[in-house]
């Protein structure tokens, strides 16, 4: 059973939302395909009382969905990591950090507490009551994204033919080496790698929709420029064909079962 929440404000502007996820009777599921969703990640292993933070990556990575029976997490909303983890986004590209790492003291506890609590929305206000704490702790210390990275991700996020970094930089007056250093020290990532998962994931929402599919359409529609790119992008992110991912099971949108 998955369970997700919006947090409220003002929480709300730097989380898209809180999750729990539990097995129910005797189904399990086996190993999965993740493919990267342009996403920070709180993942907290609630069976074995663990927890990391996941920065942006581009590679999809090979989980075993049963190892985690009982799990939930936060996903941060672009470029809001920061507001609650110390140092540039980017020093989690690609990588798993256990929690206690950046949070000391405070992951201890927090698994503590979920650990004790009865139930999923227990456990949901908890997580949602120490996110907002350490906001304000840690409020005015780090963590405000430059207004110029801000309009770049407004920007990127409008439309899938997306603009160049040339061209927003031109928008907002920097130079493109410093708005890329920005962007990518705020986001996790710098802006031209950004906007190709930008248009993976246009691509994969379409296709998880149901919908039949139009390769051609959607490749001009996710703003690659033909079908062939879309295909050789789809690999590049996925390991999969377009094609493959529409016929594999997929218990989630960016997930896909291996076993």
């Amino acid at each position: 059973m998955l369970l997700s929440k919006r947090p409220s404000p003002p929480l709300a502007s730097a989380v898209e939302c809180l999750w729990h996820y539990s097995e129910s009777g005797a189904q399990t599921r086996g190993r999965e395909r993740v493919l990267p969703n342009g996403r920070f990640q709180l993942v907290i292993n609630l069976a074995a009382n663990g927890a990391t933070v996941s920065g942006l990556r581009i590679d999809h990575v090979v989980v075993d969905a049963g190892a985690l029976p009982c799990a939930m997490g936060v996903v941060f909303r672009p470029g809001a990591a920061t507001r609650f983890f110390e140092g540039s986004a980017l020093d989690f590209y690609g990588r798993a950090v256990p929690l206690a790492s950046v949070w000391g003291p405070t992951a201890d506890s927090l698994i503590d507490r979920l650990a004790e609590a009865g139930s999923a929305r227990t456990r949901l206000a908890i997580l949602e009551a120490t996110l907002a704490n350490v906001w304000r702790e840690r409020d005015g210390k780090s963590g405000v994204v430059p207004p110029a990275v801000e309009h770049a991700l407004r920007t990127f996020h409008a439309t899938p033919r997306i603009k160049t970094i040339a061209a927003v930089s031109r928008e907002v007056g920097w130079s493109r080496r410093w708005l890329t250093q920005s962007f990518a020290d705020a986001v996790g990532m710098v802006p031209k790698r950004y906007c190709r998962l930008l248009r993976f994931q246009h691509a994969v929402r379409q296709v998880a929709s149901g919908r039949q599919v139009d390769w051609a359409g959607l490749a001009i529609a996710s703003g690659f420029f033909d079908q062939a790119h879309l295909a050789h992008e789809f690999r590049a992110f996925s390991g999969l064909t377009p094609e493959g991912f529409l016929r594999a099971q997929r218990p989630f949108a960016n997930h896909i079962s291996i076993d």
